[in-house]
């Protein structure tokens, strides 16, 4: 298994407004399916009410910049958590 690029994740916002399926998308990058539609999710745009952006094929909006920064802040976040009081 390998980490999507930013490079990656360019194609895939590029593919996805040229209205591509995930399934499309995961045989061009050779990835898995799921991945896709995780990468879909995680770099959904947003309103600032929270509500879901759509695009111009009515479909959830993606960003591949906030993809990016999310996959980063999630990579922040992993691993052990220090013990409270230390």
């Amino acid at each position: 298994m390998r980490a999507l690029t930013l490079e990656d994740r360019r194609k895939i916002e590029l593919m996805w407004r040229r209205k591509a399926s995930p399934v499309k998308i995961a045989a061009e990058l050779e990835i898995s399916q799921c991945t896709v539609y995780t990468e879909l999710k995680r770099g959904q745009e947003t309103d600032d009410g929270g509500g879901v952006v759509l695009d111009e094929n009515f479909r959830p909006a993606y960003n591949a910049e906030q993809g990016q920064t999310v996959y980063q802040m999630n990579l922040r976040n992993r691993g052990r958590r220090p013990k409270k009081g230390h």
